[in-house]
């Protein structure tokens, strides 16, 4: 599984295609607009300049004396997260009953919000937590909001309440410890405070509870996959790739970091319309059921377009498919 895990998609169904309405009748700009805030580089060093940062926003619920609701959708592309301004998530919900604002601001390094044009180790030496904290204090402390009154809404002028789950949820834990007084309160949702390079307790609960069959045949090709890989027969590894349709791959960390884990147990178990029986349908059947479902749905739903070479590698760099929290 490539995807780490992060806040969900939500979809607003036709209600994306309506305009966006205040409480007093003005019509606002659509939740997708993009606006730009000019971000520090470097919190420790001013004098490196700025970035544009993006940052969805909408005041359809807002009125005067109401809170500022800040979220980021974290380690992903902000393009998908601009329902996050609504009601029909927690943040919007806080906004509605609160008569607040939405902020969905996009994380550095993500998207198009990035410090440098490349990610070279010398770059990526901004992208830490803290630099990601900081952030939040900065867009806070000097944002002018494109909405009626919004240079008067510092956190000495109005309430911000921070909301974020996962990655983005721990940012609400630590936001709250390294910067008291700058949220007047915080929701975290499956917050990962906890790093944890070997988390392998994270797909127990899926093993444990998926249907016999599937986790027999999924617990009997990962066992081949170990053997295989751990032999270093090049000519074995190649078979194995190509089954995937990643044959093409130099690394073997980068197909062990691709490679789908999850949502495919009606494609492993079910052959000629019969499902496979509690001890499944053995290691034949399953491996290559499982490389049908990356190459027809797995890969062109996570890839689109883009070589798998190149995703994989990507993915990898960055640690997704690791078994961490």
């Amino acid at each position: 599984m490539l995807r780490k895990p992060t806040i969900p998609i939500v979809r607003l169904g036709a209600r994306a295609n309506l305009p966006v309405v205040s409480w007093n009748g003005t019509e606002l700009p659509p939740y997708n607009t993009f606006y730009y805030f000019d971000q520090l580089i470097d919190h420790k060093n001013p004098s490196l300049g700025t970035f544009k940062q993006r940052y969805f926003h909408t005041w359809e619920y807002y009125r005067p004396g109401g809170p500022i609701i800040l979220s980021t959708p974290g380690e992903v592309n902000a393009n998908f997260f601009s329902s996050y301004l609504t009601n029909v998530t927690i943040m919007g919900t806080i906004a509605q009953e609160t008569n607040g604002a939405t902020v969905v601001l996009e994380h550095r390094f993500y998207g198009e919000s990035n410090p440098f044009p490349d990610l070279s180790v010398e770059s990526l030496r901004v992208h830490t937590i803290q630099q990601a904290i900081d952030d939040l204090e900065y867009f806070a402390n000097n944002v002018v909001l494109p909405m009626p009154g919004g240079d008067k809404v510092a956190p000495h002028q109005a309430p911000w309440i921070y909301a974020g789950g996962s990655y983005a949820g721990a940012l609400a834990s630590w936001s709250m410890v390294s910067k008291p007084g700058l949220f007047h309160a915080a929701y975290s949702s499956s917050g990962v405070v906890q790093a944890k390079v070997d988390f392998w307790e994270y797909f127990e609960p899926i093993r444990e509870h998926m249907p016999r069959n599937c986790s027999s045949d999924v617990q009997t090709v990962l066992t081949h996959l170990d053997k295989v890989f751990s032999g270093g027969n090049e000519t074995a590894i190649q078979e194995v790739q190509k089954i995937f349709g990643l044959q093409a791959l130099k690394s073997p960390t980068d197909f062990l970091s691709a490679y789908p884990k999850w949502q495919f147990c009606d494609q492993i178990e079910m052959k000629a319309g019969v499902p496979g029986p509690p001890e499944g349908w053995g290691l034949d059947h399953a491996l290559v059921a499982w490389g049908k479902f990356w190459r027809r749905e797995y890969y062109p739903y996570l890839c689109g377009i883009e070589d798998p070479e190149y995703v994989c590698h990507i993915m990898n760099l960055l640690g997704y498919g690791q078994r961490d929290s």
